[in-house]
């Protein structure tokens, strides 16, 4: 995960918030829904919030569900109440992937098995390194070439402790994900072999590469 700035908010969407006063998510205007998904997607610079895998942008004339507005802090639950004033909340919502390669043929039929859809309503106040919040949060995690993710060792026994509990809550070890991430960097060191430049490639101006983090930490180590 890394540290998104919220900073940037969506005119749109504040426009209805203040004007329609909407207090149903489920009955939130298709048209704004759609010009919000854009914008989150945008700010996170095509990455999913959580695994940080690459997503799609939505457009208006493609209906693959290959990701969704996520509320970081849970808009359901046993206390459905506890985050209710935070339902249309900017600074609560981000796009998370669908839980599955968001590149894998439809016919697949692929399964939801992490990031939101592990994570669910969970959300523990003294645990959650929330990445709209948390500006260091890239340094509670190390990776391997394998495709992994760890607590960082450096840190303290507290940060471990909140760094496991996300790759718990978040299933970031699931299968599917480590495969993937080894194959990004496995696919990364064959363009440098080729003349990729990866300081270039690890600064674009608009998109970021799927697992950016992990990438930039890892050829970092490598002295790149």
């Amino acid at each position: 995960m890394r540290y998104i700035d919220k900073s940037n908010c969506c005119a749109e969407f504040d426009k209805y918030v203040n004007n329609d006063s909407p207090s149903v998510w489920d009955e939130f205007k298709t048209d704004i829904k759609l010009k919000l998904h854009q914008h989150l997607w945008r700010e996170q610079q095509g990455l999913c919030i959580y695994c940080q895998q690459e997503v799609p942008e939505k457009k208006e004339t493609e209906y693959k569900i290959r990701s969704h507005i996520e509320h970081i802090r849970p808009r359901r639950g046993h206390n459905p109440d506890k985050y209710a004033h935070l339902i249309f909340c900017y600074k609560n919502l981000s796009v998370s992937c669908e839980g599955f390669d968001c590149k894998m043929d439809d016919s697949l039929n692929p399964k939801k098995e992490f990031c939101e859809h592990n994570k669910e309503n969970e959300y523990d106040e003294y645990k959650f390194l929330n990445p709209v919040e948390c500006r260091d949060i890239e340094d509670y995690f190390s990776y391997g070439i394998d495709g992994t993710i760890h607590p960082n060792n450096n840190k303290n026994d507290e940060d471990k402790s909140k760094a496991q509990y996300m790759i718990k809550t978040l299933y970031l070890n699931h299968p599917t994900l480590t495969d993937m991430r080894k194959k990004q960097y496995q696919l990364i060191i064959q363009e440098q072999e080729k003349g990729l430049d990866i300081k270039d490639f690890l600064n674009p101006h608009y998109e970021l590469p799927g697992f950016y983090t992990m990438l930039k930490q890892l050829f970092l180590q490598l002295g790149v």
